[in-house]
């Protein structure tokens, strides 16, 4: 058996003792500037140009006993409603880290007013209790929420009145449905249990003027996967970079196998044939600045790379097939000569 050498030895247990540490207490000298474990709005948001899955968490807490709170989703498209897991979130966040590891250790680069509001779904999945309705007048949703919020014993920490204005701009702009998402909240701060929303649309779309009225600062990390590559800053949402000290701050963006992608969450594989692009956007300020929505168009999207080629042939192994090219042909000609040699031949004896 062949001996392996001490230092070498040495310097793998050091290399694997290092890598650990770093995994397991995030002190790898990459710095993502983003994080699934901070307080804050978290979604992933993936999209293939028709429908869209938006895998939605969010941290919540109260200064009193447990309470219910509201959170409101104004969507495109009505939506199927499942549980989704946290897991998914983590899987993300490995990914970034694995690929900061790749990028700066390995240098691999990578919605008529006269409607009313109808209940189209209502489900507890959790924590949550969902409703979801239909709607096409912003002062009918708005008084319906105030009745379902004292039927359901909420009270309101900011007035539905200035909710209004923010309804009505969802509705002049198409949108028809709305999740009512009822919450048990306690005073502890933790990231609820996310929920999945499969809806039909003709662009990536994350509600964020939703939120505006409400008082106060967040921090939203929004985690799109799309088929092709998202370039630009989409105000106010910011791309995220890997950061390292000495180096330029690279974004976070890079392809993910249809493997990869099926690892985040299988429903998600099954929007993308051929893997997508992973992009981190992030907002770190106040509600009331979120004046409008993240909406990005196809159009707006570059293709996904495509994998080309090439082929470096050594120029001995060239000259090679040129000869027997060459020697394939003088065959070929040879054999020619012969066979029509024979035939005369024949042709003589006959």
């Amino acid at each position: 058996m062949r001996r392996v050498p001490t230092g070498i030895v040495f310097f793998l247990l050091v290399l694997f003792s290092v890598s650990s540490v770093y995994a397991d207490r995030c002190m790898i000298p990459v710095s993502p500037e983003v994080s699934v474990y901070e307080p804050g709005q978290k979604a992933i948001v993936a999209w293939n140009g028709q429908e869209e899955i938006l895998i939605l968490s969010t941290d919540v807490k109260t200064l009193s006993s447990e309470t219910l709170v509201l959170e409101l989703l104004p969507l495109p498209s009505e939506p199927e409603v499942e549980a989704a897991s946290f897991q998914s979130f983590e899987e993300i966040q490995r990914l970034i880290w694995e690929e900061g590891l790749n990028q700066f250790m390995y240098s691999t680069e990578k919605d008529a007013r006269g409607g009313s509001v109808e209940v189209v779904f209502h489900e507890e999945i959790g924590a949550h209790n969902i409703t979801v309705v239909r709607a096409t007048d912003a002062v009918e949703l708005v008084d319906w929420i105030e009745n379902f919020l004292i039927a359901n014993s909420v009270d309101e920490s900011v007035s539905l009145g200035d909710f209004e204005p923010v309804v009505k701009d969802y509705m002049g702009r198409g949108f028809r449905y709305y999740v009512l998402d009822l919450i048990t909240v306690t005073s502890d701060e933790r990231s609820v249990d996310p929920i999945l929303y499969r809806f039909n649309s003709d662009f990536l779309y994350y509600p964020l003027v939703i939120t505006s009225p409400v008082p106060g600062e967040t921090e939203i990390v929004l985690f799109l996967l799309t088929e092709g590559k998202v370039d630009n800053d989409y105000q106010p949402m910011q791309r995220a970079y890997y950061q390292v000290l000495g180096e330029s701050p690279k974004p976070i963006e890079f392809l993910l196998s249809k493997g990869d992608i099926s690892k985040i969450d299988l429903r998600i594989g099954e929007l993308f044939e051929d893997g997508a692009w992973l992009t981190v956007l992030k907002y770190d300020g106040k509600l009331s600045w979120l004046t409008r929505d993240l909406m990005i168009a196809e159009e707006a999207l570059n293709p996904a790379d495509t994998l080309n080629v090439e082929v470096i042939l050594p120029s001995t192994l060239i000259a090679l097939c040129i000869l027997l090219g060459a020697a394939c042909t003088l065959a070929g000609v040879v054999c020619t000569l012969l066979i029509t040699r024979s035939k005369k031949e024949a042709a003589k004896t006959d």
